[in-house]
């Protein structure tokens, strides 16, 4: 986990890629929602509505998760940790029409006047591939190298067994 975004995954924010939203309902209980959103680099953004229980969950609980699997490899993924900062009317749904565009649908905005634009501030990054984040990758990676190196069964570099 860290504080800087990994570019070896900042693609998959700049991608009209599904971010799994997680929330804290106010009994305690977790609510995820699959959502669109838009980066700008420092912020994440979504749309939503006034009138549903993610709404009352971003009030009751600032405190968010999303992740964000990669469309041709979903054992790569980024989980990102962080908080509500804000939440803005949207009252034309432009917000709403934007985000549509990014992930190429015209949208025809029905609930404008209850829809709202939520920022989130990330605090931390967790950035996984194959399965695994940076440091389990480059520990498991050592434990191969040292196992060849002591005459351990043959193993190739992603730790499949040769033999």
């Amino acid at each position: 986990m860290t504080s800087m975004l990994p570019a070896t995954h900042a693609d998959l924010l700049d991608k009209p890629t599904f971010a799994h939203l997680a929330t804290v309902r106010p009994d305690g209980s977790p609510q995820t929602s699959v959502m669109w959103f838009a980066w700008d680099g420092k912020w994440a953004r979504f749309t939503h509505t006034t009138t549903r229980q993610k709404f009352r969950n971003f009030e009751h609980e600032p405190r968010v998760s999303f992740s964000i699997a990669d469309p041709a490899n979903p054992y790569r993924f980024l989980e990102i940790r962080g908080v509500v900062e804000s939440i803005e009317p949207d009252p034309d749904g432009e917000f709403y029409r934007t985000l549509g565009r990014r992930y190429g649908m015209e949208i025809t905005v029905l609930d404008a006047d209850v829809r709202v634009i939520v920022t989130v501030r990330p605090t931390s990054f967790v950035a996984v591939d194959s399965g695994m984040t940076a440091a389990e990758l480059l520990a498991y990676k050592a434990t191969i190298r040292t196992a060849a190196a002591a005459g351990g069964p043959s193993a190739s570099s992603d730790g499949v067994s040769a033999g």
